[in-house]
């Protein structure tokens, strides 16, 4: 595209998709931080499970603090085969996973930026969280028949890192231009809002259906 100058002489002037796309997505501070702060509950209570998981291989007499009754038991869950659902314990897979969360987080709030097929291939490792945590919640309500703390703030820890990192990606996406309604029609104000409400709901429901199990 381009514009005449006042001597006459043709300017070239970079397109609206031109200036904003770079082909690289950076991150607000306020993203760069729920990752990290995420991150890090994510490792300290998959950290917390692994410790458990030792001293119960180590000492089968040994009862975790997150054992209360025959409901909340973290030994049942722990002893259990779904709790080394691919051959390996899965707080093996959060260490790993909770390990990157945590790694882009600080990479984003020293300035990093990656291009979109890095935060396409984050996204697809945080849809795989969400299914192996619904299937993990599943497993633990209606055939472990216990419910590990622990565990549970994984779960809540991975929702909501799906759920702002999908955002993210569509608010880049408009800003190049390349999203459903296009650059000058994308507006932020009330995207906050609806992933709270998503949220909200999806927590809700994880809470009906294990008090309608349990009581």
């Amino acid at each position: 595209m381009s514009h005449v100058t006042t001597d006459g002489s043709a300017a070239q002037v970079p397109s609206t998709r031109q200036e904003r796309s770079t082909g690289f997505w950076g991150g607000s501070r306020l993203y760069a931080l729920s990752l990290v702060v995420f991150g890090v509950v994510g490792l300290f209570m998959s950290g917390l499970i692994m410790y458990d998981k030792i001293e119960i291989m180590q000492n089968p007499d040994f009862v975790p603090a997150c054992t209360i009754n025959d409901v909340i038991s973290c030994t049942d869950v722990m002893q259990s085969h779904q709790a080394a659902a691919f051959g390996i314990p899965n707080p093996f897979i959060g260490l790993f996973g909770f390990g990157v969360v945590l790694t882009i987080g600080m990479a984003l709030l020293a300035g990093a930026k990656f291009r979109a097929w890095f935060w396409y291939g984050f996204l697809a490792g945080l849809v795989f969280a969400v299914l192996f945590v619904h299937w993990l919640a599943y497993q633990a309500v209606y055939e472990i028949q216990a419910l590990c703390p622990y565990c549970m703030v994984v779960w809540a820890v991975v929702l909501p890192l799906f759920v702002t990192t999908l955002l993210h990606i569509v608010w880049e996406r408009q800003r190049d231009g390349e999203g459903i309604l296009g650059p000058d029609r994308y507006s932020f104000s009330g995207g906050r809002v609806m992933p709270a409400l998503v949220l909200i709901v999806w927590y809700a429901a994880f809470v009906v259906l294990i008090l309608t199990h349990f009581m």
